[in-house]
């Protein structure tokens, strides 16, 4: 019995090299045209295709190289009680609030504009916009939604928050609740989604509430991109309603050659990378919940199925 690395050989390679180096005795495959099916235990994927889980009938867990599992869940062949268990980094929230914050100052600082004066052979000066007149509001206020607003708050941005339950949070202001969503909406300059992917947060970001945030808004988005109906958003930045957005989710990764978002002048699109958990990371977490699972002990991480995450 062992386990099977699911995943594209770019992101799985370093993974069953750690397994193999961590767990010398046990069974590791790295493709699944070399896994005997009813030899195989665990099994490691980012996504699935149907038919894939019902052919491993020995299959007792199933881990996530991430913490989001929306795509697993997503299998609608995805057996009944199988445990799904997610990676935690500890340094992901830190990862995630730099790359907010860093997408924030490149929008506020206009970055992009001086780098085009530098190709030009421009000196030219512009005033700089104050941090405090730009408004940032969070969607997810959990762990990494927090920690992104703190970091945020260091470098001097107004920072509100918004959860679908209402959460109090010190030296915060919370927004919950459908009209909730939409007072946020109205009062944010930059607009960071940190939300997980569930039914209710999918196509979340469509144009009417694009539309509710002000002129001239930014968007950042770490969660998820199936939240954010891309066409919409686009059509937006057209417009010239939103000055730009930062997309470090789409909801096709990577996109295909003639979407838009490849070429877009506003819009700046990272393959995903905002946080990454290590190599060694999935595969620790991987072997002691596989070791939990052998001795009957309470599994790490464990995903609520009926939840999403």
């Amino acid at each position: 019995m062992g386990i099977l690395v699911n995943i594209h050989p770019s992101m799985g390679a370093p993974i069953v090299d750690a397994l193999r180096a961590m767990a010398p005795d046990l069974r590791v495959w790295a493709h699944r045209d070399e896994a005997p099916a009813a030899e195989v235990e665990t099994m490691l994927a980012w996504s699935l295709r149907p038919g894939v889980l019902p052919a491993y009938p020995q299959l007792k867990l199933l881990c996530a190289p991430s913490a989001g599992v929306d795509k697993l869940l997503a299998v609608p062949d995805l057996p009944a009680g199988l445990p799904v268990a997610r990676t935690v980094d500890p340094q992901q929230h830190v990862e995630i609030a730099q790359y907010v914050v860093g997408t924030a100052l490149r929008h506020t600082r206009e970055l992009d504009l001086f780098a085009r004066q530098q190709q030009a052979g421009e000196w030219l000066r512009r005033p700089v916009r104050a941090s405090a007149d730009c408004r940032v509001g969070i969607l997810g206020l959990g762990e990494v939604g927090r920690f992104v607003a703190g970091a945020v708050q260091a470098v001097g941005y107004p920072v509100a928050g918004w959860s679908r339950s209402v959460k109090d949070i010190a030296g915060l202001p919370t927004f919950s609740g459908t009209q909730g969503l939409k007072e946020l909406l109205a009062v944010s300059d930059i607009l960071v989604c940190a939300l997980p992917l569930t039914p209710e947060t999918r196509d979340l970001l469509n144009r009417s509430m694009l539309s509710l945030l002000p002129r001239g808004a930014y968007l950042i988005n770490v969660g998820r991109g199936e939240q954010v109906v891309e066409d919409d958003l686009l059509a937006l930045l057209d417009e010239g309603h939103l000055a730009g957005a930062a997309l470090d989710v789409l909801r096709e990764e990577p996109p295909q050659p003639g979407n838009r978002v490849w070429g877009h002048p506003k819009a700046f699109v990272t393959p995903h990378i905002a946080a990454q958990a290590s190599a060694e990371t999935v595969a620790r977490q991987c072997l002691e919940n596989l070791r939990r699972l052998r001795a009957g002990e309470p599994l790490l991480n464990l995903v609520d199925v009926a939840r999403g995450y």
